[in-house]
């Protein structure tokens, strides 16, 4: 075999060798995509046959592998110690019980649960909440002492915020109840329009007391105003027991007393009329809910119970997403229906 036949087998096999550890690496290992020369490797059919869709993925568009493109997983909150899926199944039912829809047509619902009702409710039924404690008020205490901590209250409403939602909307698509009709009453489910109102006004009512509780904790006169007025309503009970006592004969004394109660009940309107004007707006006024109640609860709870202002502005927050979690149901629900009627 001559000398120049050699030399071309020899750079033939070298020549193939080289092609195939480029085809072998190229096809097992995707380009570096921080190289930014690599450009797209174009197969013809019968290659693309042959490689897998990882290899595809690879040659199509390597640079296209950036952690943006990755749907990460919802967070999975943690469950609370003290909270139980019966404690939100009986909130929920709380809730729905004192929705009451329009009767005639055009006529807007109610929603009639009131904050001092909620609290009397737990005052003495702890369902469906955890604790060690034997006795209703140092159980509460215990409650309290846990669950109003700032960071426990933002976990509490992102983690069952939600759940909370969900189970309003199961009662009212499965539990009937009795309700006022234009002739008596009847049994029956609420409707997807009457469902969307009970959630808006939740919501509505969600906003109004955070208005409260941030307006009470802003300005340190609302606390005094409270003390003051606590104060007051103390010492008009005091002088209307004694007055009650009194015999027939005592007509100084009465009278005396008499004048007393006077002042007082014209001192507690006054710091009423104060905590009022300051904490509320006009439609939480025209509803006529109990801010007073209200800003006395959160009195009690830094006054007596020792919690922190952060505390009581962490519950107005949490009431405004919890508020944001029912509208953006209302408004998927309402999505729905103008998908339906295309």
């Amino acid at each position: 075999m001559s000398y120049k036949k050699t030399a071309a087998i020899l750079f033939l096999v070298m020549l193939l060798m080289v092609g195939g550890v480029w085809y072998y690496q190229f096809r097992i290992s995707p380009p570096d995509p921080e190289d930014a020369h690599v450009v797209h490797h174009v197969l013809d059919p019968e290659e693309k046959q042959q490689v897998t869709e990882l290899d595809l993925r690879a040659f199509i568009d390597p640079l296209d592998d950036h952690p943006e493109h990755v749907e990460e997983e919802p967070e999975r909150l943690p469950d609370d110690r003290m909270i139980t899926s019966r404690f939100i199944q009986d909130l929920a039912s709380l809730i729905f019980g004192h929705y009451q829809p329009g009767v005639f047509p055009g006529e807007k619902g109610r929603l009639t649960l009131s904050f001092k009702e909620l609290n009397m409710h737990y005052a003495t039924d702890l369902t469906g909440l955890r604790y060690e404690e034997q006795e209703v008020l140092k159980a509460r205490e215990e409650i309290f002492g846990h669950l109003l901590q700032p960071q426990v209250i933002d976990l509490v409403v992102r983690r069952y915020g939600p759940d909370l939602i969900e189970e309003l909307i199961h009662l009212a698509g499965n539990n009937p109840r009795e309700l006022p009709a234009a002739q008596g009453t009847e049994k029956r489910l609420l409707t997807r329009h009457e469902t969307e109102e009970m959630l808006e006004l939740l919501a509505q009512r969600l906003d109004q007391l955070s208005f409260v509780f941030q307006r009470t904790i802003q300005d340190e006169r609302v606390l005094q105003w409270v003390e003051d007025y606590l104060h007051t309503v103390e010492e008009l009970n005091s002088v209307y027991f004694e007055y009650w006592q009194l015999e027939e004969s005592e007509n100084a004394r009465r009278d005396e007393l008499s004048a007393r109660i006077k002042q007082l009940i014209m001192a507690r309107e006054n710091v009423r009329s104060k905590i009022v004007d300051q904490v509320s707006d006009a439609q939480i006024r025209d509803e006529g809910h109990d801010v007073v109640y209200e800003a006395q609860w959160i009195f009690r709870r830094i006054e007596k119970g020792g919690f922190s202002r952060e505390s009581i502005l962490a519950m107005a927050g949490a009431g405004r997403d919890l508020a944001g979690i029912a509208r953006d149901w209302v408004q998927e629900m309402t999505g729905n229906d103008v998908q339906t009627a295309e």
